[in-house]
Formats: structure tokens, sequence, C-alpha cells
């Protein structure tokens, strides 16, 4: 039975944010706050909300930088690629200022989240970028994101 009622949270859980954006200004990620009666799976994947919403608004305000910060819960692979391709931000662009316009979540399991931020500068037309969130032995880390598409 317990089992069944950690199935059935996990499942509102996903079909709340599938598709369910938040703009940028927002300091939380509600959607994933679980009740008292949250499960254990429910739990576990606030963590990796509240560190996949960090990540996407650093990554979002840093885009366009030659040389970006270390962005939160990055791998040590995944920061040298983001460092790489800032090389290949064009020089006119640098002075933009860019930011999320949103972020959506979607849970792949108890263990990785998908994520995607919409990003704008004011000037150029929105782009969007995904990336993974995993459960590590270390906690939660982003894994991966993809080129800006």
């Amino acid at each position: 039975m317990h089992s069944s009622r950690n199935t059935a949270l996990f499942a509102a859980l996903a079909f709340l944010l599938i598709g369910c954006g938040e703009a940028s200004d927002h300091r939380s990620p509600s959607l994933l706050a679980g009740g008292r009666d949250a499960s254990s799976v429910t739990t576990n994947l606030q963590a990796g909300g509240r560190l996949a919403y960090r990540f996407a608004r650093a990554y979002a305000r840093t885009v366009y930088r030659r040389r970006p910060p270390r962005l939160p819960g990055t791998t040590a692979e995944l920061s040298r690629r983001l460092r790489q391709a800032a090389a290949k931000v064009p020089p006119p662009r640098r002075r933009f200022h860019p930011g999320a316009r949103s972020i959506t979540l979607t849970p792949q399991g108890a263990g990785t989240l998908l994520g995607k931020v919409e990003i704008f500068d004011g000037r150029s037309p929105p782009f969007s970028v995904a990336f993974t969130v995993e459960r590590r032995h270390s906690g939660w880390r982003v894994v991966s994101a993809s080129p800006p598409g």
C-alpha cells in the first residue's frame, strides 16, 4: 500500500511539472514543494528541483560571458564544456543582458530531472537550452546541457 501511495504522489508531481514554466523572478520551485504526506520520492526531487532552478537562472544570466563562472551543481566535465561553448559566442552579443524567461522541469524517475530554460536578451529571438540533473552518490548534479536551440 505504501508503494502505491508513493507511485500516486510521484504521478501527481509529474503531471504538475510537465510543461509547467516558471518565470525567472520566482525564488523557489513551488510545484516541487511537498505537503506533510509527501513521499520520499517527492522529497528527494525537491533538492534536485532547487538545484535545477539555481542552475537555469545562473546559466541564463551568464550564457554570453567569455569566461562564465562555475555554475551551481555542474560536474567538472560539464563546466569544461560550457567554458568551451562560451568561446563561440559572437562578440556583439556579449554586451546583451540575457535572462531566463521560463524554466520547465520533467521528472524521469526518482533520480533524474530533465530541464529546459528559455533565454531572452531583449534583442535576439528567445532560445532554449535543455539540461539534465541527476542524483549521484555525492548529491544532485547537473550532468549535461544541450547546445542552444
